[in-house]
Order: structure tokens, then sequence, then C-alpha cells
């Protein structure tokens, strides 16, 4: 990379034109900055009230169109578009900010003003089609055979997005450099923007859900791809991140590692041929405008229809046309957040007639018959202790910006930059496949329980999640049904079940976990106590802790009945299966551990062949510098 500051900056003049055919659909703007960091205009401003409490400017983002001049003028090198339009007033916002010197980053009073779901409205569909790790690096010396692959895959990609619009006409690629990016035309979704503009919140669930399921699309598009195209998934490995501000190289835009620019590539007639810096001239200009004016030219919206029938397949085929599909969904929606406040608020109300029964003896304790105790407690762990200290192989990888990044132990990421912490949420995020989620979420993709971002946390993989957030120290109460409550599959519990008496015991140390012993029962081996007298001991502290059983205790003659038959020490009620639950945490804990294994043997691996690239490089040098040395002392 040669690239004079003077050069960088002249090239960003003369191709403004591109910038400013590229910066709004219809009347609707959409975000530039610079160097993947600028997001925000500043100015001083004179609010008494903000300037005391520390922050003297405010601040808001940066429009690629009336803000350019200012962008230009701090850029280094790259500039970066964002993939989503928004409406103009999620530009008019302003925020209280200060500028931290230390830390890099921009402190905003509040939250910070970057656009949400609610305010899009011209929306693609769009992926970053990256080149394999292994070949970015030959990019502008690619050989023939490989790059006709590489042409011959994006093309099948081309072609999927055709048929995700019904129209070849509405996708558009651009040759980024170290890959490619397709796009759906933006227009496509001006009309749900329109049928959903008097109801914000209709507006911010579809769009919201349109990115995960068009994400979620592509990924399975993918497979199509590697399975129709022999050899594609050796070249191109897809990055399907789109989000709500997602950026990305628009025409002409200067790579970061590359002296090359951003250039438009015809969906009719793929060729992958890098264009290098010094090459720029008025004639690639004049065809990168007119690709910005394809781009955001409103020619089809009518291709909404196919994009709904293709996300919403179900509920298209039952209803009318993609408006009533939409308007079914967000009231499908909306139904089940009703039906889960309510059952929320029936749980809360039991835990408080009960709390009641009990005078508030629960507080504190290390067990608890409800589980919103345990979903509280989990919630209220701090996530940039879990990102810091367990999910991440480097947390802070990026000071410039607003959110914590961190390289996420799960997977690789080229950047290290793909994973953030919001702290005032309290939630992470992984870029790479738009998802994210809590604490315990966080805590099952470091341990290994779940391998990626986007996977549902639920079940028994929930439950090892809080009990890994347990052992690294965190105090979560153990969640034991006491006799009287609703049993997931309906009724109520008779008594407390026996593998809750088994948790009760570890949890109130009468009983370590690892001094359980196996016996046999009608369902075959399963951990008992060791004796009746530490059941009973552990009857009497359950009632200490003001939670009823609904056991009786057990007599040493009980104990002592012949191994044939169940005495009452082991004997479940008839509605338990306590052989099949304990075997169920049995395979969970063999589950953890075998992904932990192959966490393990995938990061080792990785390291090894990082180490033999290493060795080879050393070798190269080797071979250098013996040559150079051999040439000195000839001269």
């Amino acid at each position: 990379m040669t690239l004079s500051e003077a050069a960088i900056r002249e090239h960003y003049r003369r191709a403004k034109p591109i910038y400013e055919a590229l910066a709004t659909v219809k009347n609707y703007p959409t975000i530039g900055l610079n160097d993947f960091v600028g997001w925000y205009i500043k100015r001083d401003h004179d609010d008494v009230e903000a300037i005391k409490a520390g922050y003297p400017q405010r601040g808001r983002v940066a429009r690629l169109d009336r803000d350019y001049d200012e962008i230009h003028d701090r850029l280094d090198r790259t500039l970066y578009a964002v993939t989503t339009y928004k409406t103009p007033t999620a530009f008019q916002q302003w925020e209280p900010c200060r500028y931290d010197e230390s830390e890099g980053t921009t402190v905003w009073q509040d939250e910070p003003p970057t656009p949400g779901y609610a305010d899009l409205r011209a929306v693609p569909t769009w992926g970053d089609i990256d080149l394999a790790d292994d070949i970015k690096p030959q990019r502008g010396d690619l050989d023939g055979e490989t790059r006709a692959l590489v042409e011959r895959t994006l093309d099948a990609y081309i072609e999927e997005y055709a048929t995700l619009y019904g129209s070849r006409d509405a996708v558009y690629a651009l040759d980024s450099v170290g890959g490619a990016y397709v796009f759906g035309a933006p227009e496509a979704t001006l009309p749900i923007a329109d049928h959903f503009s008097d109801d914000p919140d209709a507006l911010q669930r579809v769009f919201d859900e349109f990115l995960d399921r068009s994400n979620a699309w592509l990924q399975e598009a993918e497979a199509r791809v590697n399975e129709r195209a022999d050899g594609a998934g050796d070249v191109i490995q897809p990055d399907w991140v789109n989000n709500k501000n997602r950026q990305y190289k628009p025409p002409l835009s200067v790579h970061a590692d590359h002296d090359a620019v951003v250039t438009p590539i015809a969906t009719d007639d793929v060729r992958y041929e890098l264009r290098p810096f010094e090459t720029v001239d008025d004639t690639l200009i004049k065809q990168a405008v007119r690709w910005a004016d394809d781009l955001t030219r409103v020619e089809h919206t009518d291709c909404v229809d196919s994009l709904i029938a293709t996300l919403w397949p179900d509920l298209y085929e039952d209803h009318d046309g993609w408006r009533t599909t939409l308007e079914a969904w967000v009231e499908g929606e909306r139904e089940r957040e009703r039906e889960r406040q309510r059952q929320r608020e029936a749980a809360l109300q039991r835990r408080e007639e009960r709390l009641a029964e009990l005078d508030g003896t629960l507080e504190g304790r290390p067990v608890t018959p409800f589980k919103e105790d345990v979903y509280e407690a989990v919630e209220n762990i701090d996530i940039t202790e879990i990102a810091r200290h367990y999910a991440s192989d480097t947390y802070d990888t990026d000071p410039n910006q607003p959110r914590p990044q961190f390289d996420p132990c799960w997977r690789h990421s080229e950047s290290g930059q793909s994973c953030f912490v919001d702290e005032q949420a309290n939630t992470f995020g992984d870029s790479k496949v738009n998802a994210g989620g809590g604490p315990a979420k966080l805590m099952a993709l470091a341990t290994g329980i779940i391998s990626d971002a986007d996977a549902d946390l639920d079940g028994e993989d929930y439950w090892a999640a809080v009990d890994e957030l347990r052992n690294a120290g965190y105090d979560i109460p153990v969640w034991v049904p006491e006799a009287g409550l609703d049993r997931v599959d309906g009724g109520t519990y008779d008594q407390m079940p026996f593998w809750a008496v088994r948790k009760a015991a570890v949890a109130l140390e009468v009983c370590p976990e690892d001094a359980f012993v196996d016996r046999e029962g009608e369902d075959g081996t399963y951990e008992g106590f060791p004796g009746y007298e530490t059941y009973n001991e552990t009857l009497e502290a359950i009632e200490d802790a003001g939670l009823n059983h609904g056991r009786e205790q057990v007599t040493p003659e009980e104990d002592t009945a012949d191994d044939e038959s169940e005495s009452a020490l082991d004997a479940p009620p008839n509605d338990e299966q306590p052989g099949d639950l304990d075997r169920a945490h049995l395979r969970e804990k063999n589950r953890l551990l075998t992904a932990k294994v192959e966490r393990l043997e995938s990061e080792l691996e990785e390291k090894s062949e990082r180490i033999r690239e290493l060795e080879t490089e050393v070798n190269q040098l080797r071979s250098e510098l013996a040559t150079v040395r051999s040439e000195r002392d000839r001269l």
C-alpha cells in the first residue's frame, strides 16, 4: 500500500458524484462514514445542563449526501456507506456527548442516536460474498482456473437473489476487492414501510424479522450453491451479516489492504477483475455513477410480493398476498407476546402469594421454587465480565467503537471485531449471524453448550448454561419445584420431584454432588442418595428453607429393604421417571464435555496450522537471509 494522503483525497473528490447518486432511495437517506469509525457529526451546543454534566458536544449520525464534505475531510483511506435507507428524521436526532481521549471513543449522555428498525424504509437483502482466506492475498494475481470458478460461484449467488426477488434485474453486485457484495433492490421494501407507516411497532417487528429471515435464507442459498457449483465452497465463504446499520464499501472506495478500488459487476455477465487504484479514470467514475443510479432508482417495488412469499412461505400460502401475510404475522407475534406476559404475570402472582405465606423467608436462599428467581439472577449478571473473561480471545479490540468489540472464542473472526457488548442493555451481539442474547447465552457459547449465536438456548441447554454460570462463581439460586406447583406438562406436583430433592441436597450443602451412588430402578441405573440419613437430612433442610417437599422421611428398615424392591428412599411417585431424568442430566454433562473437547481440538488444529505456516515463513526468511548474506560477503 503506497497511496499518499493527497492522492486519496483527490480520488474521493473526483468520486463525489457517485456518492451523491447513492445517498438516497426516493427521499430516504443512508449513513456515510470514514474508515469504519466516523459514524457521527458533532457540534458544540449551549445546553447548560448537559455541559455541566460533562457533555460539551452533541452528535447525530452522518448523512452520506449532506455531510459528504466533512466525511471527506476526515477520511484516511476507506469510505463506507450503510446498506439500509432511513427516514430523514433519524438524521435529526442530536444527543449530548463527549470524546474520551484515553479510550478513543465517544461517550453519550444517554443512548447513541443510531437509527433503529422502525426508522428503516428501503432495505435490501445483502451479502458479503468473501473470498476464502487463503486466496484473498492472491487478489490481482488469481490464476485463470480460480478466477473462472469465482465467477461461476458469484453468478450462482446472483441467481439465488434473482429467485428471492423474482427478477434478475432487481439484483446488483460490486467487486469489493476481497470478495463481492450482492444486493437486492432496496426499494422493494418501500411498500412495507408505506403499509405500516402508522404503526411503528409493526414496522420495527417486520423489518427486524425481514433481515433475520433474509440472512437465514441466504445461508440456505449458500448450501445450494456449494452443492450446485463444484468447488464453490473452496473459493467463496460468504458472511451473511446484514442488519439495520451494516457498513459496506461503496463503488470506488479504496480497499484497506490493497491499492485497489471497489467496482460494479454486471450481473448478466459476471467478470471478476481487480481494478488497481491508478487505473481509475473518468469512464470508470461514470460507470460507477450509473450503477449507483440503478441501485437507488425506484422501479422494483413489485418484488415485495416475491420477497414475502419466499421468506414467509407457510403464512403466505394461507393468506391472500404479502399485506395480509405480514399483518397476520405481526398479530401472531403480538399474541404470543401477550401470552408470555400473561404467563409471567401469573407466575409472579403465584410467587407473591407463596412469599406472603412464608413471610418472605425465601429471600437470599440458595434454593427457590420459582424459575423467575433464576431468570432474574441470570439477567442481573454483568455480561461484560462474561465477555471479557470467558467468551473472548481478545476483548475491546477496537476502542474507537461506541460499544466494546471482542474476538469470539467460539468461532474464527478475521477482524476480531464482529462481536460486541451492549453494556446498557446487558446483551451481546454477533454481527456474523445478526444474533445475540444475554448472559446465559454468552456463557453457553463460551463453554461449548451451543456453537452459534443464532442457535436457540432453551430446555436442558439453558439450565446447563446456568450451571456453568454457577461454576464461574455467580450467585444463582437453584430451582427446585415444590409440591403444589404447576408442571410443564400440565397438572401439579404431588411432591417435590426426586431430581429436585437431589439438587436441593447439593445447593443446601447437605450432600456433595460426587457423593451420590448408583442405584437400580425400574428404568435402569440412576444416582441415588448414599443413605437414608442424608436423604432425611435433605428433607429437613428443604423444610428449613421454607419449601414444601410433600415427602415422607425414610426409616432404617425401609433403607435396608431387599435390593430387588424399591425402597422409599429411591422410589419416585408414579408420574415421575427419575432414571430418565438422571440420564438426561448425565447426557447434558456428556454433551457439554464433548462440545468442549471438539472446541479445544478445533483450536488446537487452528493453532497447529498457524505454527506450520510460521515455520514455513521462518524457513523462507532463513533462506532469503542466507542468500543476502552470501551476496554481501561476495561484495
